[in-house]
């Protein structure tokens, strides 16, 4: 009986030794998480190298993206709708499903949730600019004028040039003149959402649909 209740006190002393112990460990890992999630971040040492590595090369002046992401002063009047765009991640455009299949490649431009969270927390603490001395080096991104891949894979075997069209209004198609005058520089399209019906019949769609 002595055996007994010595050795159910012994037990018990190691019990409570290991979860002290385990708890001591367990210490410094929430602090170090509670710090990471208190750490200030701003643009220059948190924010615009995440920009540089997933955003600019579209968000570069001269591109047809509605606003370049390279400084903050250029950033900081578009926060609110980047936090939206990047939480939805409707931007950078990466629509591959993040459940199935292949999830590595080289050209992802995805956000991690890291990256999304940085931004999050960016944007609701203000969005501070920070010390100009963390941002990284400014890219230098190449010229629009030639092939993007020419280095990969050479220059193209052939150009074909499209002769100018006039597409005859429709319906109640409209034509934005300002399109041209907003963006005198833009040379490629960012996006052209299309779509026909089955009334939308013109000689012109006969002629080119005729015998396909």
């Amino acid at each position: 009986m002595i055996n007994s209740k010595f050795q159910g006190a012994m037990w018990q002393r190691i019990g409570a030794g290991v979860l002290g112990l385990g708890g001591l460990l367990l210490l410094p890992c929430s602090s170090i998480a509670a710090g990471s999630s208190n750490k200030p971040v701003t643009f220059a040492k948190d924010v615009a190298p995440i920009f540089q590595a997933k955003c600019q090369e579209c968000h570069h002046p001269g591109t047809a993206a509605p606003m370049s992401l390279v400084t903050y002063e250029e950033t900081r009047p578009w926060a609110e709708k980047i936090k939206d765009r990047v939480v939805t991640r409707n931007m950078p455009p990466w629509h591959l499903d993040r459940t199935v299949g292949i999830q590595h490649f080289k050209n992802d431009t995805s956000l991690t949730d890291s990256e999304i969270d940085t931004i999050v927390r960016w944007v609701d603490s203000g969005t501070p600019a920070g010390n100009p001395k963390d941002m990284p080096p400014a890219k230098m991104w190449p010229s629009d004028e030639g092939w993007q891949l020419a280095e990969q894979f050479g220059q193209p075997d052939i150009v074909v040039q499209s002769q100018p069209y006039t597409l005859p209004a429709v319906a109640q198609g409209a034509w934005c003149k300002p399109l041209s005058e907003a963006l005198p520089r833009m040379n490629r399209a960012s996006a052209a959402p299309l779509t026909m019906t089955a009334s939308d019949r013109s000689p012109r769609r006969d002629a080119m649909t005729e015998g396909c």
